[in-house]
């Protein structure tokens, strides 16, 4: 947006009424000066100002108001627009409005503008998985945030920093990220954003099998969230609390924890929260072997995640897949994962497809017709070695090997153990219990 001087809104509003110097001058001002005005030569009184307003029946305040005026208050409606177009999911039009204060606060150098609406331009990119992008706009954000003097947000910069390595299973460097969080303000930081913190920890430590790790921080987050008198976001933390405890097969904790969950959840009638406890109920249940229960939360979730729309639907409907085929109901799993089929037409959902069509090829196996399966597990195999995030490759290759060996297809699943293991070592990532083991 061009953002007007003094004299460019005056001399335009008097072409707009089509008026000539004299007839704005009148008896008050000479033609002569309201020219030198109207060229930023001469700046009015305010008195003069006033009376020119009311001669090109303006507001007063239009005229007054300074270019960083201006864009203070539409970036104010803008970014909020930004943002509430971001929660609808109208991720195109959340950009553009973003972008566009971005783009107007680099002509006029306000550094403070560039920081927010580059913060915001990251998470929506990576609400969409466009890392790449959402590294691009934080840096942005952070060089703003220093040379605007505002290093309050440096502790939201560096996490959102970290939650862009951890999506794509740079853990360790999501760790260092959450630790300059933690170090990047001396002043108090907000509770809300500490609980992010210390979640993502947990996360982290979690998917790096250090577990003792992930208890402590799950219980800090927990202990925290206790005083916030914000009983969702307390949920959510009993929640992740629950599953680390689960991953250490203390069972009984687990399952007081998800139940206290979905009693708060429910009270609160948040949907989410109750879904995503639901679902780690039935990953609890199927590790402790009882497959009815597991059926039972599972079905639940999911049909708690399909009112919401929510975007881990097609993950837990695949978690259930594999659950009833543990559980020797290989029919039951063949009408699952039909259903999750159907809902492959989501466009982030290469790591989803790749793992469906696996399971549509294990089904496929333990129905006799191994060679109506490998069409299925061929796609999947190239889906799995063309992953757009590289990281993560060696990660779907364990998921797809434990498949085929449960198939019992032991050639196949060596093949994919062994690529992970290389990927692994080749992309320096610490080895996971699981990649192990595998």
């Amino acid at each position: 947006m061009q953002y007007l001087t003094l004299g460019q809104k005056l001399r335009l509003k008097r072409k707009e009424l089509d008026l000539t110097l004299k007839d704005i001058a009148g008896e008050t001002i000479s033609p002569a000066t309201l020219s030198l005005v109207e060229r930023d030569l001469q700046v009015p009184s305010e008195d003069l100002l006033r009376y020119l307003a009311e001669q090109l029946q303006t507001p007063y305040s239009y005229f007054k108001e300074t270019p960083e005026e201006t864009l203070g208050r539409r970036a104010k409606t803008l970014l909020a627009e930004s943002e509430a177009l971001l929660h609808r999911k109208r991720y195109s039009m959340a950009t553009r409005f973003a972008e566009e204060i971005m783009n107007d606060a680099k002509e006029l150098r306000l550094h403070h503008y560039i920081a927010q609406s580059a913060l915001l331009l990251s998470r929506i990119a990576l609400t969409q998985e466009e890392y790449h992008r959402a590294n691009e706009y934080l840096f942005e954000a952070q060089s703003a945030a220093h040379m605007s003097g505002h290093h309050e947000w440096l502790p939201s910069i560096y996490f959102q920093f970290a939650q862009v390595s951890f999506r794509q299973s740079f853990y360790a460097q999501a760790l260092d990220y959450l630790k300059q969080a933690d170090h990047a303000t001396q002043e108090a930081m907000d509770d809300e954003l500490s609980r992010k913190i210390l979640s993502l920890l947990s996360q982290s430590y979690h998917k790096m099998g250090k577990y003792d790790l992930a208890l402590d921080y799950a219980e800090k987050a927990t202990s925290l969230v206790s005083r916030m008198n914000n009983l969702e976001a307390y949920a959510e933390s009993l929640i992740m609390l629950g599953a680390t405890y689960r991953e250490q097969e203390q069972y009984d904790k687990a399952l007081e924890l998800f139940q206290e969950a979905m009693r708060i959840s429910r009270q609160l009638e948040t949907q989410h929260e109750l879904s995503e406890a639901e679902r780690n109920l039935a990953e609890l249940y199927v590790k402790t072997g009882d497959h009815g229960q597991a059926n039972l939360h599972f079905e639940l979730a999911i049909e708690q995640k399909q009112k919401l729309g929510d975007a881990s639907l097609l993950p837990t409907m695949l978690d259930h897949v594999e659950a009833l085929l543990e559980a020797g109901e290989v029919l039951k799993a063949q009408s699952r994962l039909q259903d999750a089929l159907r809902n492959l037409d989501i466009p982030s959902a290469e790591v989803d497809r790749a793992r469906a069509l696996a399971l549509s090829y294990q089904i496929s196996c333990f129905l006799g017709d191994e060679a109506a399966g490998r069409q299925a597990l061929e796609e999947s195999l190239t889906l799995a070695r063309s992953h757009s995030v590289e990281t993560r490759t060696p990660d779907i290759l364990v998921k797809l090997g434990r498949i085929c060996a449960k198939a019992g297809d032991q050639n196949m699943a060596t093949q994919l153990f062994g690529e992970a293991l290389a990927g692994y070592e080749s992309l320096g990532v610490i080895l996971r219990t699981n990649a192990k083991n595998a």
